[in-house]
């Protein structure tokens, strides 16, 4: 399943997508189950997905797909 999602500009840097992405992380730790995006390269976000323990997995041109996988116990 595959969700696109954005903030809209009025709450971008308030650290709601922050919160929103860890919720998610937590929830597939919990599940066993990875979680991926798409990134644009150029994309400022990019620090953030870096931050929260997304790797790039594969270069896909102009975006990269970036996977985020839960620490073994």
């Amino acid at each position: 399943m595959h969700h696109r999602h954005r903030l809209v500009p009025d709450y971008r840097g308030k650290g709601l997508g922050s919160a929103l992405l860890r919720d998610l992380l937590d929830e597939a730790a919990a599940a066993g189950k990875a979680v991926s995006i798409h990134v644009e390269k150029f994309n400022p976000a990019m620090r953030l997905y870096k931050r929260l323990g997304f790797a790039t997995e594969e270069d896909k041109g102009v975006y990269d797909l970036m996977r985020w996988r839960a620490a073994a116990a």
